[in-house]
């Protein structure tokens, strides 16, 4: 297929093209005429297909709403109303990659296949996933991704939950804990400064209204960028992804981001040891420095290199 700036392709106008050697190819960048998403399609001819779509989701509170919506649109969907459509591809896609990322500013979910027809069915999977999730009618994914309370055998209850039982894991790391509260201390006014992954002591305070309305909040079209990698079939991808966002409007009060202004803090918190552990030596002492923006990634590259090479190793 022929492409320029200003063709018009299954939905899609293509706003701008570059040559990347970096990339092997060219970018190609679009945008959807009816609900305004972005696409962009790195056209290196690589017989790796991948596709990925990221919304903006920028958390109020450390309640992992975020991280819950992430497991929960996987559990099913209209088109596919299997209880783990997610596990069921695992088992017998010839994918290359199939997972699902969230992060501090935005959830992401990629897959990959070497196969054209794996990659459609994948790609099929993933957008029914986003936009037609069962959550909407079905409570009950909600409390068994996010949390719920439980009875034991000794006639105790407990919280449980796959995200709350995976972050109380995460959170029992010292290095972990305090790192999320040094950038709470760091970033007080803006969505780092909150757990997006889920405060097991926060997670509870999460209602199943509150999740729905996060989801309608963010999971739209006007909110999202799709990636395409590869050499993807591409009229195809195209006609399918255009299925699902010509069923949206364009949305014109989209999530806004807020730079955080740097300040000065400190605190001093507590963290549990084991009971056969010793007290003494167990102190720590963290500093940290808002120093760039996302808007100077070769920077904050040459950073993170310097920053493992002087800290990140017990040498």
């Amino acid at each position: 297929m022929e492409l320029k700036v200003g063709s018009k392709v299954c939905g899609f106008t293509v706003t701008r093209i570059r040559e990347e050697k970096e990339i092997s190819g060219r970018l190609v960048e679009m945008t959807h005429d009816h609900s305004g998403a972005g696409l962009v399609w790195v056209d290196n001819g690589d017989v790796n297909k991948l596709f990925s779509i990221t919304f903006r989701t920028y958390p109020e509170n450390s309640t992992g709403v975020p991280h819950i919506l992430e497991h929960s649109v996987l559990c099913g969907s209209d088109k596919y109303p299997v209880k783990e459509p997610f596990v069921d591809l695992l088992k017998s896609s010839m994918n290359t990659f199939l997972n699902a990322m969230t992060f501090q500013d935005k959830t992401m979910y990629p897959v990959s296949s070497r196969n054209e027809k794996d990659f459609l069915n994948l790609t099929s999977v993933y957008l029914d996933a986003v936009f037609a999730p069962a959550i909407l009618k079905n409570p009950n994914i909600f409390y068994q991704e996010g949390w719920h309370i439980e009875q034991g055998e000794d006639g105790k209850l407990s919280y449980k939950g796959v995200v709350f039982n995976e972050m109380k894991g995460a959170l029992s790391d010292v290095d972990d804990f305090l790192t999320e509260e040094m950038i709470s201390l760091v970033y007080p006014d803006n969505c780092y400064g909150v757990n997006s992954g889920g405060d097991p002591a926060v997670i509870p305070t999460l209602t199943y209204e509150e999740f729905i309305n996060t989801y309608k909040r963010f999971y739209h079209p006007s909110n999202s960028l799709v990636f395409l990698d590869g050499a993807v079939p591409l009229e195809k991808t195209l006609t399918m992804i255009d299925g699902y966002l010509s069923n949206c409007g364009k949305l014109t009060d989209l999530p806004c981001f807020e730079y955080q202004k740097p300040r000065a803090a400190e605190r001093t918190v507590d963290y549990a040891l084991a009971e056969s552990e010793e007290l003494q030596d167990k102190g720590r002492l963290m500093a940290g420095k808002i120093f760039a923006s996302c808007e100077d990634p070769v920077k904050s590259m040459a950073a993170a290199v310097m920053f493992n090479a002087l800290t990140d190793s017990n040498d």
